[in-house]
């Protein structure tokens, strides 16, 4: 489950990360690693490396957004919620399954999914 929290100026999200080889790359050797709330991915040779790359890419994107001031409404693009008391949810995967490329992720073999907490 994701979850974003806010207090004063300080953001914590959590969001959801699955990582698998690239069957399909030359060589079979790439690896993925890919967020269907954010569709965002980083990818390298080797599973550490391509958790490493989309780490990289997460807080590229989160120091853009939150310098910007888009993050809430780019979080809205992607399907998160946001309720009356101002929380912020994550997308349903039955949304993510619609826009994202998270049907095909949940297809690979072999497949491992972690959790990657941000402060910002």
């Amino acid at each position: 489950m994701s979850t974003i929290k806010r207090s004063g100026n300080t953001i914590n999200l959590e969001v959801s990360v699955f990582v698998y080889k690239d069957l399909d790359y030359p060589n079979g050797d790439m690896y993925i690693a890919y967020c269907p709330e954010l569709d965002l991915a980083g990818y390298d040779t080797t599973n550490r490396k391509a958790r490493k790359s989309f780490e990289v890419v997460l807080k590229d994107y989160i120091d853009y957004t939150t310098e910007k001031g888009t993050l809430e409404s780019d979080l809205l693009k992607h399907g998160w919620r946001k309720f009356k008391d101002g929380k912020i949810a994550e997308p349903t995967y039955v949304e993510m399954l619609k826009r994202s490329q998270l049907k095909s992720v949940l297809s690979q073999k072999r497949l491992n999914k972690y959790s990657v907490p941000v402060l910002v």
